[in-house]
């Protein structure tokens, strides 16, 4: 499943002020994040994936995401197990004149389809078949 959102954060925000959004997902698997950063954006706007109190993209809360016309992708799996199975945006905008629209993008595997992926693996490689 892939998923997507568009924030616009406005100008002149720092991290005291910053936009939070929810990230609704499902349970399962986060494999790939991407965050667009678009052309203009002059490495002034900042921004982390949490969950809960955490902070998961990137991983070391001492450092935050910027860019310039550059696309930043983790590929690191982070598992979704309980509800509300939700991750948070938080993003601000440091630029003192223009706004800002920043893309999140997440690919996620069903927790119900990781298990039907391992049943059939265990299954392949094992030699078994399903009864008739």
């Amino acid at each position: 499943m892939f998923y997507a959102w568009n924030f616009t954060l406005a100008h002149n925000q720092s991290e005291a002020t910053k936009t939070k959004h929810e990230l609704y997902l499902e349970k399962g698997t986060v494999t790939r994040c991407e965050i667009v950063f678009p052309v203009g954006c002059a490495n002034l706007v900042f921004v982390h994936i949490d969950d809960s109190l955490h902070q998961v993209y990137p991983k070391d809360p001492t450092y935050k995401f910027i860019g310039d016309g550059t696309t930043i992708t983790c590929t690191d799996e982070y598992e979704i197990k309980e509800e509300p199975f939700t991750l948070q945006f938080h993003g601000w905008n440091t630029d003192e004149i223009y706004d800002h629209t920043i893309t999140v993008r997440i690919q996620l595997v069903p927790a119900k389809e990781i298990l039907h992926r391992v049943v059939g693996e265990v299954m392949r490689i094992t030699k078994l078949t399903r009864p008739s």
